[in-house]
C-alpha cells in the first residue's frame, strides 16, 4: 500500500476509522444503557401499581443483569464493544 493512498483529501485514513469505531462504541454503550434504565423505570411502574406485583421480579436486579449480557454478546463477536 503506497503512502499517498493512507490519506483522502489530507485526512488520516486510520485516525478517521478510529474516530468513527469510538463513535460507534459510544452508540452502542448508550443503547445498552438505556436498556437498563428502560428496565429500572419498569420495576419502578411494577412498585407504584400493586396490581402488577406479579411482573416485578422479571424486573430483578439479576434478571436484568443476564438481559443486558444477552445483548452485549452480539456486538462484543462483531468487535464494535
Amino acid at each position: 500500500m503506497r503512502s499517498e493512498s493512507k490519506e483522502i483529501y489530507g485526512a488520516n485514513v486510520f485516525g478517521l476509522m478510529a474516530m468513527f469505531h469510538q463513535l460507534r462504541r459510544w452508540l452502542v454503550i448508550r443503547e445498552l444503557r438505556g436498556c437498563w434504565s428502560d428496565s429500572r423505570r419498569g420495576l419502578v411502574a411494577c412498585r407504584k401499581f400493586n396490581h402488577l406485583n406479579s411482573v416485578s421480579e422479571h424486573f430483578n436486579v439479576q434478571q436484568r443483569y443476564k438481559r443486558i449480557r444477552m445483548f452485549v454478546k452480539p456486538h462484543q463477536q462483531r468487535g464494535v464493544i
